[in-house]
Parts: C-alpha cells; structure tokens; sequence
C-alpha cells in the first residue's frame, strides 16, 4: 500500500508541472496581429548635432484594447559605427497606457545625432502586463533611414588668414612695445 501511494504521489508531482506549462503556452497572445507601431518618417538627411523630432503612432485596428504596452525607440548603425543609445535619447523606453480598439496613439521621440553615418532607427512594441511582460511576440515599425553627415566648423581657406594675420598682428604689437620702451629711456 505504501509503495502505491508513493508511486501516485511522485506521478502526481512529475505530472503537475506538464500540465501548467501546457496552459500557459495555450494563452492568447498579449498583442493581436492587429495591433502595429508606425514611424510617420521613411527617411531623414541631417548633420552631427541636430535635433530631430521622430513621430509614432500605436495603432489598434482590433475589436479589443490593448493591455499596457512598453514602447522601445533604437537606433542601428549600418557602417559598424558604435552607437550609445544615451547619446542619441535621454527618454528611450516609454510605457504606452491601453488603447482603445479601433484607434491610435502618439508618441514623439527627441532625438540629437551624436555620429556621422548611416543609421536606421526604429520602434519596438512589447508587452507590459504584470501577466503578460515578457512573453512576446514584439511588435517592430519600419526603420527610417537616417544619413548623417559630418559639419565642419572651420574650412582650410577660413584658419589661413587666421594663422597668418595673428602672428603678424603680435609681432606689431611685441615691436610697437619695444620702440615705446627705447624710446623712453
């Protein structure tokens, strides 16, 4: 009899685990392939230094709302420029309250290019529930494509008449000191 009830107890305990990670991967998913993130720009042309606005939308076209989502802004380096995410935004990672079915909602992202290159940035939606926060799928925009050139501040025909007038205009004034002294005493 003992041997029963230790052999019925170790099934039940070997067989629990099974059926709660069955019903959990039976869930519906967090987010409905009806739900999509949109960047208003395909493409951006600007220098090192500017300060870009980049405009999103979280668009709900299903019968239901959403749960509260995480809304995530990147930027990837197409050169293998490295690319510290802080430097480009201070504000990254929003948490986006549910939408209501059948509408949107914007998001605006301020951005500074910090590197010269080509870049694509994009915005990744991800599920935020207490029960539902890391399980997926993910919900990923177009990138815009962002070239940034390089901004010079100082050409080679603008520092030759500096290198050259500011030593002239020292030794004027080193010499017109010296006469001034000699002639003194």
């Amino acid at each position: 009899m003992k041997t029963e009830l230790a052999l019925a107890g170790l099934l039940l305990a070997l067989t629990a685990p099974v059926g709660l990670t069955a019903s959990a991967a039976a869930a519906p998913p967090p987010l409905p392939g009806t739900v999509e993130v949109v960047l208003e720009q395909s493409q951006i042309d600007t220098v090192v230094g500017e300060r870009l606005t980049l405009e999103s939308r979280v668009v709900n076209s299903g019968n239901a709302p959403t749960e509260r989502l995480v809304a995530h802004f990147n930027v990837a380096s197409l050169d293998g420029v490295y690319v510290d995410l802080e430097d480009w935004s201070a504000d990254v990672t929003r948490e986006v309250p549910p939408v209501a079915s059948n509408s949107s909602m914007s998001l605006s992202w301020q951005v500074q290019t910090v590197n010269t290159g080509s870049f694509d940035v994009y915005v990744v939606l991800m599920p935020g529930g207490d029960a539902t926060a890391g399980t997926g799928p993910l919900v990923v925009s177009q990138p815009v494509h962002v070239t940034v050139a390089g901004k010079r501040t100082l050409t080679a025909a603008g520092s030759l008449p500096v290198a050259i007038v500011v030593p002239v205009v020292l030794g004027l004034v080193a010499a017109a000191a010296r006469y001034r002294i000699r002639r003194t005493s």
